[in-house]
């Protein structure tokens, strides 16, 4: 905390305490200049022709089997998966009992459903565009960013609410992010929540309130509600603005704390439903993280599988997938299906080198943009086009640039202790920290090196919100010097007025 006009206005990382900047008209130009860029980028993907949206790897299924809408293609079951291109055309149609899972994403793709069979019922179409899932979760984004920068700016903090803009202008709208608004996928709902959490807190801590605690709260509601792998990140970001040991922190901590004790409550219960595809999921990603992630790594496989009390053939099918086998896992490994979570947590963490082997194998495997999947509707397996800018490009397979991505938040959070910025800075530096290295790490224990990129997604956008520190820092800086000269002016005015009197 600043103890004095002269500390607070040298120091170069902001989100700092000190007297309310004045929004100028170079300011408000760089505001909007930013929004505008932001959505500038969402709106050309999502308008783009043919559509431009991450293709169906099986995933969407258990969403839209809720609502019992899916993807209209003659000839093929709508449970099928369609990796090699997205589809824009779905349609209500029955799905399978059993394909219904959880999530808090269906809040977004339920009113779109419905939305659909009320068209129906009016005498509508029976095809329909999945753009209006897009719309409307475009629409909410653009909600939540106006109130956020509305308040920081009746706060006096342009510098916070700047910062706020370029990181949604670089990183939520790059189409590493946007690419899942196409579609029914849960990570949409995950990115939005995350947003909705981390923007709610500034505020809160900004501008306390009950509007800002309760978008804080929900925020990390539907991010903890959105995937069973997202359940305890709101507590861990809550810990990051607990460990910048400030009492304001303290009030938007509780909003995350309990927002994400109750969107992981439903993840939590849906871990406990005996229902076949809760359980095959289960299955699926222990399967898959001992063969690929615990075999290849422990220094003996033969002697792991023994003490995971496993048939000595399980240690042959070591580096595979379970989509990968020849033959069901039941015959090839029998027990592996059945395995708990903890003995095969436990199978990594009993040797050290073993789980430093693993971290240090995940680049290969750490694709912000899966090249598994198809992005452009009707072309299959074309990547994004090259018209679209991407961060990804700089990060996939790229295991230095990853690298330096990992560490980018850890260096600004130290850094904001080292220069002894403000809490805020300190408290939304390590929330970022924290979570970017929960979420790949939570996903690697989850279904290990198997589309981990994908599973560990929020670890990219998390790293590169810790940006948004120095840009308010930097923008606090270039401001200050006009603010002072005003405040200098107006104490000059207070002190000539009884001269002339």
């Amino acid at each position: 905390m600043a103890t004095g006009l002269t500390s607070h206005y040298t120091r170069p990382l902001s989100f700092s305490e000190g007297r309310p900047l004045r929004i100028t008209s170079s300011v408000r130009v760089v505001l909007i200049a930013l929004a505008l860029i932001a959505l500038y980028r969402v709106a050309s993907l999502l308008l783009h022709d043919p559509m431009l949206a991450l293709a169906n790897n099986y995933d969407q299924i258990r969403y839209t089997g809720c609502y019992d809408v899916g993807p209209i293609r003659p000839g093929v079951p709508a449970w099928h998966s369609n990796p090699h291109a997205p589809l824009s055309l779905y349609g209500t149609q029955p799905i399978p009992e059993g394909n219904c899972y959880w999530s808090t994403d269906l809040l977004f793709g339920a009113p779109v459903a419905m939305a659909w069979r009320i068209a129906e019922w009016a005498g509508g179409p029976a095809e329909h565009s999945v753009r209006t899932l897009g719309a409307l979760r475009l629409a909410a984004w653009l909600l939540v960013a106006v109130w956020v920068t509305a308040s920081l700016c009746r706060s006096g903090r342009p510098d916070v609410a700047a910062a706020h803009l370029l990181a949604l202008a670089v990183v939520a709208a790059d189409p590493v992010n946007t690419l899942y608004l196409n579609t029914f996928y849960a990570e949409a709902g995950a990115l939005f929540g995350l947003y909705l959490a981390l923007a709610g807190a500034v505020v809160c801590i900004v501008r306390p309130g009950r509007v800002a605690f309760a978008a804080a709260a929900t925020g990390a509601a539907l991010l903890a509600g959105s995937k069973f792998q997202h359940a305890i990140l709101p507590l861990l970001l809550a810990l990051g603005l607990i460990l910048a040991h400030d009492r304001r922190m303290r009030r938007a901590a509780v909003a995350l704390l309990l927002g994400g004790l109750a969107g992981g409550a439903v993840q939590l219960y849906q871990g406990t439903r005996a229902i076949p595809l809760a359980e095959a999921i289960a299955a699926t990603n222990r399967v898959n993280f001992v063969l690929t992630t615990v075999l290849p790594n422990v220094a003996d496989a033969g002697a792991t599988v023994a003490r995971l009390g496993l048939p000595p053939a399980c240690a042959e099918l070591s580096g595979k997938s379970i989509y990968q086998l020849q033959e069901p896992v039941e015959t090839l490994c029998p027990g592996l299906r059945e395995l708990g979570a903890l003995p095969a947590w436990g199978a990594l963490l009993a040797e050290p080198r073993a789980w430093f082997r693993a971290m240090q194998r995940m680049p290969p495997y750490m694709l912000w943009i899966p090249d598994y999947l198809g992005i452009v509707e009707g072309v299959d397996g074309k990547p994004l086009p090259a018209g679209q800018f991407t961060l990804s490009r700089w990060i996939d397979h790229r295991p230095l640039g990853l690298l330096a991505l990992f560490g980018l938040p850890w260096l600004v959070w130290a850094a904001t202790w080292i220069l002894r910025a403000g809490p805020l800075a300190r408290g939304f530096a390590g929330a970022c920290a924290i979570g970017s290295v929960a979420a790949a790490g939570i996903a690697l224990f989850g279904d290990g090196y198997v589309e981990l990129g994908k599973h560990a997604h929020l670890t990219f956008s998390l790293a590169l919100a810790s940006l948004a520190v120095p840009a308010a820092g930097l923008v606090r800086q270039l401001a200050q010097p006009r603010a002072i000269a005003h405040r200098d002016a107006g104490e000059l005015a207070d002190r000539a007025a009884p001269l002339k009197k």
